[in-house]
């Protein structure tokens, strides 16, 4: 019988009619009785989330059997329960069938023989072979099952790399950092999975980690890292377009998260650490190596694991409250809307109808005290997850230095906030992680330090981290620091999401060249703080309650004040909408639109008010120039270059003003390469932009960006609207070929992709 596979409609068929049976087999191993083997901590709730996970995922599957050993399930997972679950599965399942078989514990190198061996409940550590769950025994069993589909995943200490713990070596899923030399014996293993894939085409194995890695647990997450994200692929994440989970998207999606996240970790530990080092201290924290799953398959069939769950409402785990005292301008609604859409907050705004000034410290007390009503660990019927409540403060206001190191953040009404009740306020909020963002105008350049004073005062030991940003902005320009976060905001993926850390690279990047200091706190080593936590398809949403007619009454206040000091989005100054308000959705409500009531149409803004550049570049030299200038200053290049790029009338012009970002070591290599790329610009190259800016030659035009944004939103939703403008600002002289090509990358689905692109090109 071929591969259980994605393309064929009877193997969906067969598992969702009752034909064939689902088996799945899961292990997890807290507590050895052989106290040399040191105990873990959460192999056991992976076992349950997991169970819970698969359960939801397979619920349109009748004919299946859940068997589960670990600590605290009835029958515990000793070396003769397993071996027996494991014959009852060989004995009884048929061809047609599939077995799951999952294992979280310990893994291990018997000294004499080197083989690997899974260590079970009982297994001690002086007798590994007649205790424990050889890994060639456990292969032998499962080539004995009928079962053409198998799926084998592994998440051990040493998944990938079954290294023989030394005397004081300690589980990575314990905290500790490993020695990263390479056993050789580790080949052997891996030799052995290859070789029982290469006999059953249906055989696939994932392991949370590859050769010379651990596999790391962390506490915010409630599991495994490499588990954490099986369950969030089975919850849903990993599904394809129809709703499909199989074992390659599964894997896909597991992979992609674990390296995010020990990615963004180490963004975070990196700025903790330089904060460490400014104020002297040596003591600095070690980056969390690279975790990397391995995916070991043969042949062309692919594994169904479920169907994604059916969406339930769940209490959010990410709240906001944006207040802000200069009489609700539109860069702070705009902020609002962002955070509920891509940042995924519960948000109340400031000022709106229906509430007085005199309600902020109420506000702010259910913001900071939150936490202890709701629950950390959030359980569903899809499985234990933890959310880690994560809370965001923006606070805007004039700001008020008095005697003995007191201060005020006077808002609307002159309600006024001292910094000593605020700081009370965040101290009472320790099981959080914490955002807080103030945005301080000052009046006079006697009070310019203040913001450091603010940060100095305001931190806390929060338990899952704090994140403190501050900057001060002089009264005649008070818009300077919201524009510029909602600038970094709007140019991050929401499919991606956008770490804090990230966030503050990109904020100090651009403020500086605005001659803005920014002054940031950042704690926390383990818990990734994000201010956009990723695979969002909103970027804005609509708030209830805004004061529609307080936007409108200070629209053309906002125009005045922040159109002088920050391009404009499309690269114009547009005079009915203010810079980085982002176009509205279709599909979003009217009352949305209400919002901007008089911001262009969005296909006008993009097809007709694109930048009128006085220096045009090929798009492989803008590319090119582009991947140049991240190569210095990391993801916020595509935006200085895009800013740059309108400002300038030739090439010498441009390399001077993206000279200006780099530090003064980078400058002259930067320099020679930049040049060397634009001399490579040809004159008929020039025209030919020119000709296609003009809509002589394959044109983008409105109605071409129309069709393209309908098309697209059928695959990937309203998030098309919002990726179709990213590319036209980050690229506008690309080619209407280009331009297609790049949106069909965008989906998921490689047949949709291809077919997008055949009717886009089909003209």
């Amino acid at each position: 019988m071929s591969p259980l596979g994605v393309g064929s409609s009877d193997s969906t068929n067969i598992l969702t009619t009752g034909e064939a049976k689902l088996w799945i087999l899961l292990v997890g191993v807290n507590k050895y009785q052989d106290k040399n083997l040191p105990s873990l901590r959460y192999p056991a709730l992976d076992c349950q989330g997991l169970g819970k996970a698969l359960s939801s995922a397979t619920q349109g599957f009748p004919n299946k059997e859940v068997i589960v050993h670990h600590d605290f399930a009835a029958q515990p997972p000793t070396l003769q329960i397993i071996c027996e679950s494991l014959q009852k599965i060989v004995s009884q399942s048929q061809p047609q069938d599939s077995i799951l078989l999952y294992f979280s514990g310990h893994g291990m190198l018997e000294p004499n023989t080197q083989h690997s061996v899974l260590c079970l409940a009982d297994t001690r550590k002086n007798d590994l072979l007649g205790t424990g769950l050889g890994m060639q025994n456990l292969l032998q069993i499962l080539e004995a099952s009928s079962a053409h589909q198998q799926l084998l995943c592994l998440d051990t200490c040493h998944s990938g790399d079954m290294r023989l713990f030394g005397k004081n070596a300690g589980s990575a899923r314990d905290g500790d950092i490993p020695d990263n030399s390479l056993d050789p014996t580790t080949q052997v293993m891996m030799d052995a999975l290859r070789q029982r894939a290469a006999q059953s085409k249906g055989f696939c194995a994932l392991l949370s980690c590859d050769q010379g890695q651990k596999s790391w647990e962390f506490p915010e997450l409630g599991h495994g890292l490499f588990t954490y994200y099986l369950m969030q692929g089975l919850l849903g994440e990993a599904a394809d377009s129809h709703g499909l989970i199989e074992a390659d998207g599964l894997y896909k999606y597991v992979y992609r998260q674990t390296r995010q996240y020990i990615d963004k970790l180490n963004q975070q530990l990196r700025l903790i650490n330089q904060q460490k080092f400014n104020r002297g201290d040596s003591q600095l924290h070690p980056e969390y190596p690279l975790q990397t799953p391995k995916r070991i398959v043969e042949g062309v069939g692919e594994l169904i694991v479920g169907f994604k769950p059916a969406k339930v409402e769940s209490q959010k785990a990410r709240r906001a409250v944006v207040i802000d005292g200069l009489s609700n301008k539109k860069t702070t609604t705009d902020l609002s809307r962002l955070f509920a859409g891509a940042g995924d907050f519960e948000v109340d705004y400031f000022p709106q109808k229906g509430k007085n000034w005199s309600e902020i410290r109420g506000t702010i007390q259910g913001l900071t005290r939150w936490h202890s009503e709701s629950e950390i660990k959030s359980s569903s019927q899809f499985g234990i997850v933890r959310n880690i409540p994560t809370f965001l403060l923006y606070l805007r206001g004039h700001i008020e230095e008095i005697e003995e190191g007191e201060a005020w953040l006077i808002l609307g009404d002159e309600t006024r906030l001292s910094r000593s009740w605020l700081r009370q306020e965040l101290r009472r909020a320790q099981k959080t992680q914490q955002i807080i963002v103030l945005d301080l105008i000052i009046s006079d350049s006697s009070v310019a330090t203040s913001p450091e004073n603010w940060i100095e005062d305001l931190q806390c030991s929060a338990e899952y981290g704090q994140c403190l940003i501050a900057a001060a902005t002089p009264a005649h320009e008070p818009e300077l620091f919201s524009q510029t976060l909602l600038e970094t905001l709007i140019a991050a993926n929401p499919q991606v999401g956008l770490p804090v850390a990230k966030w503050i690279t990109q904020l100090q990047m651009l403020l500086q060249a605005k001659g803005i200091n920014l002054h940031v706190w950042l704690s926390g080593t383990q818990a990734v703080i994000d201010i956009l936590p990723g695979n969002i398809g909103t970027t804005f949403k609509d708030l209830q309650g805004l004061e529609v007619s307080e936007v409108q009454e200070n629209k053309q206040e906002d125009k005045e004040n922040s159109l002088s000091i920050s391009p404009n989005l499309h690269g114009v100054e547009s005079s009915s909408s203010p810079p980085f308000s982002a176009p509205l959705s279709s599909r979003q409500s009217q009352k949305e639109e209400s919002l901007s009531p008089s911001a262009p149409d969005v296909h006008e803004s993009l097809a007709t008010q694109q930048p009128q550049l006085s220096l045009f570049l090929g798009s492989e030299q803008y590319t090119n120039l582009e991947q140049l200038l991240k190569q210095s200053i990391g993801p916020i290049a595509p935006l200085i270059l895009q800013q740059a790029v309108t400002q300038v009338a030739n090439c010498q012009e441009l390399v001077e003003n993206l000279a200006t970002y780099l530090l003064p070591q980078q400058k002259k290599q930067f320099e020679k390469q930049a040049i060397a790329i634009l001399e490579t610009f040809t004159v008929s190259s020039q025209a030919q932009s020119a000709k296609s800016l003009r809509g002589e030659h394959q044109t983008i035009d409105a109605n071409f960006i129309s069709k393209c944004e309908r098309e697209l939103a059928y695959s990937i939703g309203p998030i098309a609207n919002f990726l179709i403008k990213q590319i036209l600002q980050s690229q506008p002289q690309i080619s209407l070929p280009e331009f297609v090509t790049q949106l069909a990358e965008k989906i998921p689905e490689p047949k949709q992709a291809l077919e997008f692109e055949r009717r886009m090109l089909d003209q």
